[in-house]
């Protein structure tokens, strides 16, 4: 079996997207982006330290993309612009929470993995986040919010 590690490239936010970039933007791309760049802006204004990373997971020729990890806080986000679970083109939560379990494999341990969403989710896709343990965060009246505090928590020290 092999033994090699996964390689970890830091590369700048915002510039790398989990999303074929041979391929044209699609309206929910560029509304995830939008999100991305909201929340990133918001996360900035709280004074995390926000990185990106590339991962090249052993013995594989895919390139995973980290688009936000925060590393004071060891928080993982992912951004979906849609609450519905599944959708055309293998967009929705479904694969944003499958996409947070991957990536979660590659950071420091523990990393509360954040869903950023475009508006509240209802009481059952809630259930479905806890049950992952997956804090869902949307945009609230001066930053973002979730079912758990007016804002993301910070860990405990």
């Amino acid at each position: 079996m092999d033994q090699q590690k996964p390689v970890l490239e830091e590369v700048p936010v915002g510039k790398h997207f989990d999303y074929p970039a041979d391929q044209p933007v699609t309206p929910y791309e560029q509304d995830r982006r939008e999100l991305l760049a909201r929340y990133t802006r918001f996360a900035q204004g709280r004074g995390q330290l926000l990185k990106s990373y590339l991962i090249r997971p052993a013995g594989s020729t895919d390139q995973l993309v980290v688009e936000l990890f925060d590393a004071i806080h060891a928080q993982l986000v992912v951004t979906c612009a849609t609450l519905q679970r599944g959708g055309a083109g293998g967009v929705g939560v479904w694969y944003a929470m499958g996409t947070l379990a991957d990536l979660a494999r590659f950071l420091p341990s523990p990393t509360q993995k954040i869903l950023v969403l475009p508006a509240e989710p209802d009481s059952d896709l809630d259930s479905l986040c806890a049950f992952r343990s997956v804090l869902p965060v949307w945009p609230g009246t001066g930053g973002f919010t979730s079912h758990l505090e007016s804002e993301p928590p910070e860990p405990p020290l």
